[in-house]
C-alpha cells in the first residue's frame, strides 16, 4: 500500500472531541506554529543570579538620557530598579524611628527581638537599621542592614539576622530604624478586592502566620501547628444577665458580658453549644446578632454562663474554626470546612490567615479595598528617564533618576514643587506624546478619599502640578457609568480605559477640555488587571468569558481552546493572570493560574498573523516584551527563588532540557474508520538540529472511548530515515516531543506505511 501523508491544520483545537478533530492538533506544550507547522519554542536563562524578594508581578523597561537601560520589577514585598543585573531596592519607606538599645538576644540564636512601639508593622515586612553596635556577639554589620519582620505584638518583632548570639542580653545603642511600606499580599484571599472568585468575608486588618506541621495538615486534622500562634485570639467571658433563645440580655439589641475589651470588634462566641456571629463590640456588648449560626441551635443562656471566642482563620480557600490554643497550636474546639468551604490538605508553610471578621461568601461586610489587605499588583510609567510607580489602590511615587538607583522612591505629593498631587490612585500612566501624567481611579482635587472612577492629570510637561487653574492644563473627571476603573492601556493613538462594565476611549484634544472620553464598547470588562496587552496597533484582552481584540473597534476571537482555558483557571487567583506578547514571533499569551494551583503555572497564546492557538506549561507571574533590550523577558522562580528570566535564548530551560511537545487529535487509518490497519513504518519529516534529536511516539484506540495507549517511541536525530514500527488500530495519535538538551526542531509532514489488517 502507498505510503499516507499525514498534513495537519495548524492550531491546537480543544473546542471539540480528538476523533471529530481529525488531521488536527490536541495538546502541546512550549511549542508555537510558525508558516503553519509547530516548532519548539526558544528557551530561556537568568538575567542574573541576583535574586529578588517576593513575587514579581510587574515588569517595566526604559532607556534614559545617559543611555543608561532601566528595568522596574514590583513584587509583593519591594519595588526594584534593575541595571546592569543588578536588582537595586527603591521600595519607598512608610516610616522612620529612633530607638534606643533596642535589640534582645538569645544565647546560640540568630533571631533578634526589638522593641519599638507602636511599629505598625506585619509579618512580612522589611525594615533597615543603621547605628547599631555589635549585641552580645552579633556583628553591628549583621543589624544594619535589610531585614524581614515577624511580628510578636503591637510593640516588638523579631529578625533573623544569620549571625548567632554568643549570650542573652539587650543592647544596640542609639539605631534608627527606617519602614517600608506595607508587604502585600502574594495569594488573593476570598473577600478583598476587585475580581475576588469569593467575596464578602475578611476585614482589611488580620494577622497571619504560616503552618508548621512538618508534613502539611491533611483534610482531617484537628490540631494546627503554626510558626507562632501569638497574635491568634483565645479568650473567655462570661454573659452579664440570662438570655432567652432569640433575646439578647436586655433585649434583642445585643447580648451583655462580664468583660469584652479583649474580644475583637467582629467575631463569633459560643455560648454553651451555640455559636453566635457579632458585627459589633462596643461597652461590653455584642450586637448585630446571627443566633444559631454555624449550624448550631439558638438556645438560653443563664447568667454567669461562659462565653468563649470563636476564632476563624482562612488556608487556602478552607475556612476553620478554633476555641483553644496549647502554645502555637491551634488545638481545641477545631472545625474544619466551615461556612460553605471544602476541608483540604494543605502543605506546610502554607499561609494561614486571620478571618474572624467573615459573615459569608455574598453577604455584606466591612471590606475596604486597601493595598494591605489584597493581592499587591504594581502599575508604573517612565516620566523620560524618571519613573512614576503605584501599588494597586495606593500611593503614588516618584522616583528621580539624578537621584540614582540607590535612592529609594518618595511619595508623588512630596517632591518639589508638588501642588495638589494624588495621594491614592488604582494606576499611574504617562499619557503619551502630550506628556501629562494620569491617575486612574484618584482621589479628587481637594479631597482624600478614592474615587474609582475618576481620572485626573497633572499639568502638561509637570508631573508635580495638579492644580487646575487656566494657566495650566491640569484638571480631571469622573466616568459616569459603572462601579470601578480596572485598567487603563496606552495606544499609538488613544489610551483605552476598562471600567468594570465598559470600555472608554481617552484622548488629548488640547485646552481648554484637554482630554475627552468616549465609549468604546458595553458589557465587556478584563479578568484581571493585567490581563490586557497592546501589541501592533492591537489591543487583546481576557475577559471573564471570552477573548477579545481592538483595532478600532472590539471584536471577540475565535478561540480553538476557549473552554479548555475557562475550564481549568483557579477563580480565586484570577487576579494573577497577565498577558503578554513576543513580537519577534507575533504571539500574545495569558499566562493563568491552573484549576489546582494558587500560582500561574499555565499558559494560552495566540498568533495573531496566522490566527492560531496553542497551549502548554510555565510559570511566569510577569512579562515585558523586547524593546530596549533583545529578547523578552518573564519574571518566575526556581526552587522557590524568585528570578528575571531572558526569553528566546538558546534552547534550554536555564540550563536544563525542556520538555516541548505537539500531539495529533485522533486519525482514522482506514478512510471509512471501518477496519483494522497495520503501521509498519514511519518516515519523519523534521528539521532538528545536530545536536538535538526528538521522539515521534505513536498512540493507538480502537474506538473513541478507549483511552489512548503508547504503542511506540523513536527516537529521531538529523540524519533518521525511516522508523520501523508494529502497530495494528483503528485510530491512531501522533506525538512529536522533545526533552534533551541543546534540541531544536520544526515539523513537516510525516509520512506512514499502512496496510489492510482485517475488521475485528
Amino acid at each position: 500500500m502507498p505510503l499516507a501523508k499525514l498534513t495537519f491544520r495548524p492550531g491546537v483545537n480543544r473546542e471539540t472531541t480528538s476523533y471529530a478533530n481529525e488531521m488536527g492538533w490536541y495538546d502541546s506544550s512550549l511549542i508555537r506554529f510558525r508558516k503553519g507547522r509547530p516548532e519548539k519554542m526558544g528557551g530561556w536563562s537568568k538575567l542574573s543570579s541576583g535574586t529578588i524578594e517576593g513575587t514579581p508581578r510587574a515588569l517595566h523597561t526604559w532607556v534614559a538620557l545617559d543611555a543608561a537601560q532601566y528595568m522596574a520589577v514590583g513584587t509583593n514585598q519591594k519595588y526594584y530598579i534593575e541595571e546592569g543585573g543588578t536588582y537595586n531596592d527603591i521600595t519607598p519607606l512608610r516610616a522612620t524611628a529612633t530607638l534606643t538599645d533596642p535589640f534582645t538576644t538569645t544565647s546560640g540564636s540568630s533571631v533578634v527581638t526589638v522593641a519599638d512601639d507602636a511599629h505598625g508593622a506585619s509579618t512580612g515586612d522589611w525594615v533597615t537599621f543603621s547605628g547599631s553596635a555589635a549585641v552580645q556577639g552579633v556583628a553591628a554589620a549583621s543589624l544594619n542592614t535589610n531585614l524581614q519582620i515577624t511580628v510578636v505584638d503591637a510593640n516588638s518583632y523579631t529578625v533573623d539576622t544569620g549571625d548567632s548570639a554568643t549570650g542573652a542580653g539587650t543592647g544596640g545603642g542609639t539605631v534608627t530604624a527606617q519602614y517600608e511600606i506595607v508587604s502585600g499580599l502574594d495569594e488573593a484571599v476570598g473577600g478583598i478586592g476587585w475580581g475576588a472568585g469569593l467575596w464578602g468575608g475578611l476585614s482589611a486588618s488580620y494577622s497571619q502566620n504560616a503552618l508548621n506541621m512538618g508534613s502539611g495538615l491533611s483534610d482531617s486534622a484537628t490540631s494546627i501547628v503554626l510558626d507562632s500562634a501569638s497574635d491568634f485570639e483565645t479568650v473567655a467571658t462570661t454573659l452579664d444577665g440570662a438570655i432567652t433563645s432569640s433575646n439578647g440580655t436586655g433585649g434583642t439589641e445585643g447580648i451583655l458580658v462580664a468583660d469584652s475589651s479583649s474580644f475583637p470588634a467582629k467575631g463569633t462566641i459560643l455560648v454553651g453549644s451555640e455559636k453566635i456571629i457579632y458585627t459589633s463590640n462596643a461597652s461590653n456588648r455584642f450586637s448585630g446578632l446571627t443566633r444559631g449560626a454555624d449550624g448550631t441551635t439558638a438556645a438560653a443562656g443563664s447568667d454567669g454562663a461562659s462565653v468563649t471566642f470563636v476564632g476563624l482563620i482562612l488556608i487556602g480557600s478552607e475556612l476553620i474554626q478554633y476555641t483553644g490554643k496549647t502554645s502555637n497550636t491551634l488545638d481545641a474546639g477545631v472545625v474544619r470546612g466551615v461556612r460553605g468551604t471544602t476541608a483540604a490538605a494543605h502543605a506546610d508553610d502554607a499561609v494561614v490567615k486571620e478571618a474572624n471578621s467573615f459573615v459569608g461568601w455574598g453577604l455584606d461586610s466591612d471590606i475596604t479595598s486597601t493595598s494591605s489587605a489584597r493581592l499587591r499588583l504594581w502599575f508604573q510609567d517612565n516620566y523620560g528617564e524618571d519613573l512614576a510607580f503605584n501599588p494597586m489602590d495606593d500611593i503614588p511615587y516618584y522616583w528621580d533618576k539624578t537621584l540614582t538607583v540607590n535612592t529609594r522612591a518618595t511619595a508623588l505629593s512630596a517632591q518639589s514643587g508638588a501642588a495638589d498631587a494624588p495621594t491614592i490612585t488604582r494606576q499611574i500612566m504617562l499619557s503619551g506624546d502630550d506628556r501629562h501624567l494620569i491617575c486612574f481611579g484618584s482621589n479628587e482635587f481637594g479631597g482624600t478619599d478614592q474615587n474609582l472612577l475618576h481620572i485626573r492629570w497633572s499639568d502638561q510637561e509637570n508631573p508635580f502640578v495638579w492644580t487646575p487653574k487656566v494657566t495650566n492644563t491640569s484638571g480631571g473627571f469622573t466616568i459616569s457609568t459603572g462601579s470601578e476603573i480596572i485598567r487603563a492601556i496606552r495606544t499609538r493613538q488613544e489610551i483605552l480605559v476598562f471600567t468594570d462594565v465598559n470600555l472608554h476611549s481617552l484622548r488629548f484634544i488640547g485646552p481648554p477640555l484637554v482630554f475627552g472620553l468616549s465609549l468604546v464598547a458595553s458589557n465587556t470588562t478584563l479578568i484581571s488587571p493585567n490581563s490586557v496587552v497592546a501589541v501592533a496597533d492591537m489591543v487583546f484582552w481576557m475577559s471573564k468569558e471570552n477573548f477579545h481584540v481592538f483595532t478600532g473597534r472590539t471584536e471577540v476571537l475565535p478561540c480553538t481552546v476557549l473552554r479548555y482555558i475557562f475550564d481549568d483557571i483557579n477563580l480565586e487567583q484570577q487576579d494573577k493572570i497577565v498577558a503578554g506578547c513576543n513580537r519577534m514571533f507575533d504571539e500574545v499569551f495569558w499566562f493563568y493560574p491552573s484549576a489546582d494551583s494558587t500560582e500561574n503555572d499555565r499558559y494560552v497564546k495566540f498568533n495573531f498573523t496566522e490566527k492560531t492557538w496553542d497551549i502548554g506549561t510555565l510559570s511566569r507571574t510577569a512579562w515585558v516584551d523586547f524593546g530596549i533590550h533583545e529578547n523578552p523577558r518573564g519574571a518566575g522562580s526556581d526552587s522557590g527563588t524568585q528570578y528575571i528570566y531572558i526569553h528566546e535564548d538558546g534552547e534550554d530551560a536555564d540550563g536544563s532540557a525542556m520538555t516541548s511537545y505537539v500531539e495529533s487529535a485522533d486519525i482514522d487509518l482506514d478512510p471509512d474508520g471501518t477496519q483494522f490497519m497495520f503501521v509498519s513504518r514511519i518516515i519523519p519529516d523534521v528539521a532538528v538540529n545536530s545536536a538535538g534529536s526528538v521522539n515521534y511516539v505513536l498512540k493507538t484506540r480502537n474506538y473513541p472511548g478507549d483511552s489512548l495507549t503508547t504503542n511506540s517511541t523513536s527516537e529521531v536525530v538529523a540524519t533518521t530515515q525511516q522508523s520501523f514500527v508494529r502497530s495494528r488500530s483503528r485510530q491512531i495519535a501522533l506525538r512529536v516531543e522533545s526533552s534533551s538538551l541543546s534540541t531544536a526542531w520544526t515539523l513537516g509532514e510525516t509520512r506512514i506505511d499502512l496496510r489492510p489488517d482485517g475488521r475485528r
